[in-house]
């Protein structure tokens, strides 16, 4: 049986996630969020399949935080197979749009999109170590590729550029031998982030990810992938 944490599952992909991880029935899923009181669904299922899924609680943007829930991930299990840097934010027009950015709001975003999923992968690094298998998945977006050209949402598309350089880093950081990671984009789904004109319902795009991520090996270690498995241009 895989053991499994995602971050930021308490809705949207990271929800979606943790119930296709649940349905499969060969994964026991760590899901952690900022406020486990406050997720209701999430709460549900892990009341129904307290045997698969534990919720932690973790702030990414709080190292002390991220530290309590590892020290509680380490409790629940001696090994990680996969980690899913999933939580993330947009910020609010003073992240987006030239004339209201602010550089509070600009580096808040970054810091929880890009630093955090760094942190939160090296507090997991020694149990990630002891997996079969190992991988890391940065949930990015093509809108971090800097092939894009196209204007506005700075904060996030800078956050996720950074975080796509973490992940290139990770993988070849010798402290992180024997770990794959991986980048990958969802695709645009209807979440709260993506709105409801987005042309992926999370389902759909969280069966995608957990397809190419089951598939993983040491031969993707570095690469850059959309939610289907195609490689995508840094």
């Amino acid at each position: 049986m895989q053991n499994i944490l995602i971050t930021g599952a308490n809705r949207g992909i990271g929800l979606a996630l943790t119930k296709e991880y649940l349905a499969k029935g060969d994964s026991r899923v760590f899901a952690s969020c900022r406020n486990p009181a406050g997720a209701a669904e999430l709460g549900a299922l892990a009341e129904t399949n307290f045997e698969q899924l534990r919720v932690l609680q973790m702030d990414v943007t709080d190292e002390a935080s991220i530290n309590r829930a590892a020290d509680a991930l380490r409790a629940g299990t001696d090994v990680l197979d996969v980690l899913i840097n999933n939580a993330g934010i947009s910020g609010d027009d003073h992240a987006r749009i030239m004339g209201k950015l602010t550089s509070t709001e600009v580096s808040h975003v970054i810091s929880t999109n890009a630093v955090s999923s760094l942190i939160v992968t090296q507090a997991c690094r020694e149990l990630l170590k002891k997996g079969d298998n190992p991988r890391v998945v940065m949930i990015s977006s093509g809108l971090g590729s800097l092939a894009r050209a196209d204007g506005s949402s700075y904060a996030y598309r800078m956050s996720k550029a950074a975080m796509n350089m973490a992940a290139r880093v990770l993988a070849f950081d010798e402290a992180m031998a024997g770990i794959t990671t991986v980048t990958m984009a969802p695709g645009w789904v209807r979440t709260d982030m993506g709105g409801s004109a987005a042309s992926l319902a999370p389902e759909e795009s969280a069966r995608a990810l957990l397809t190419v991520i089951d598939g993983l090996g040491a031969s993707d270690n570095g690469k850059f992938y959309r939610y289907d498995g195609m490689e995508l241009d840094w």
